[in-house]
């Protein structure tokens, strides 16, 4: 007799927060502080949370990303990016940035360092996969920023209606991703476990790229990042839930 398959529940949803909570993905957020400054120094860790369709089955904690945000005495700012990803066959790749930025509405980038290297499942760094990146941004790129800027500038950004933030984005600080649209779409009551959290909403929408959501709580702290079947959740055990 052919063995039963499992029965599996297509998710047939866009992912929310609540839907997260939902899926077991969120866990419990940090406790949110009235003295959070998003334009002080700050570092947030996500989870790295991906979903394959299903509510039952097939969805992972793959890494993690940490973002550092340093105020320099030039009154521009610096972030630190740390990211680990596990790929297939047990491979990791690490990528390590440092992000010059201007102080503006986009954190636009002036200039970066990128590092890029993959671990094998025995722990040793694979030195032909290693590749690094030093650039620095062209006279006037005011409207410009990158994927991992954009996690820091959002949290700046006023909770209201306004005009479309239009620009282009360094995906990976290599990648162009030009005519990208940000904007605030509102304030959405939200039930994480039996707490109401109140999060709000930006959306991102562009060419070569899926629609992007960033969810904020009031102290404009950013809780999650979701891009069709990937989250990002703020997590302060991320590193050691994901290592």
């Amino acid at each position: 007799m052919a063995k039963k398959k499992s029965k599996r529940t297509i998710v047939g949803l866009p992912l929310t927060p609540t839907l997260l909570d939902e899926l077991g993905a969120l866990g419990n957020f940090p406790p949110s502080s009235e003295d959070f400054n998003p334009a002080g120094n700050w570092v947030n860790t996500y989870r790295i949370w991906t979903c394959h369709g299903y509510r039952e089955s097939g969805n992972d904690n793959v890494g993690f990303l940490r973002i550092e945000r340093l105020i320099n005495p030039q009154r521009s700012l610096t972030l630190k990016v740390h990211q680990e990803v596990l790929q297939t066959d047990a491979l990791v790749n690490i990528i390590e940035a440092t992000v010059d930025c201007r102080n503006n509405q986009l954190a636009s980038p002036i200039q970066w360092k990128v590092s890029s290297r993959f671990r094998g499942a025995d722990g040793k760094y694979i030195s032909e996969l290693s590749s690094n990146n030093n650039s620095v941004a062209a006279e006037r790129l005011d409207r410009s920023t990158g994927d991992w800027c954009l996690f820091e500038a959002v949290q700046r950004l006023t909770f209201e209606k306004a005009p479309l933030l239009v620009f282009d984005m360094l995906e990976g600080l290599s990648l162009l991703k030009k005519d990208q649209h940000l904007s605030y779409r509102g304030l959405y009551p939200t039930k994480i476990g039996s707490e109401n959290i109140p999060l709000h909403c930006f959306v991102q929408l562009g060419s070569g790229i899926l629609p992007c959501e960033y969810w904020l709580d009031d102290h404009h702290r950013l809780l999650a990042v979701v891009s069709m079947n990937k989250a990002y959740i703020l997590d302060e055990q991320a590193e050691k839930i994901t290592r």
